[in-house]
């Protein structure tokens, strides 16, 4: 639950199912950047270093 989707209250469904697709979407990227640790610590890396960020969304390394 790296998202916290139970918190998400969307009501109506296509949006719901748009921000489901753009999490699974955002996890891809982040299982896909090649440094080695949890999703969630690669979250916070992107958070604090705009540098990891531009890394993962590009899928190269700077």
């Amino acid at each position: 639950m790296t998202f916290r989707e139970d918190d998400s209250r969307t009501r109506e469904r296509t949006l719901g199912n748009n921000l489901n697709w753009l999490r699974r979407f955002a996890v891809t990227l982040l299982k896909r950047h090649p440094i080695q640790d949890i999703i969630r610590a690669k979250m916070i890396r992107c958070q604090m270093n705009p540098r990891v960020l531009i890394e993962v969304l590009t899928n190269q390394q700077l």
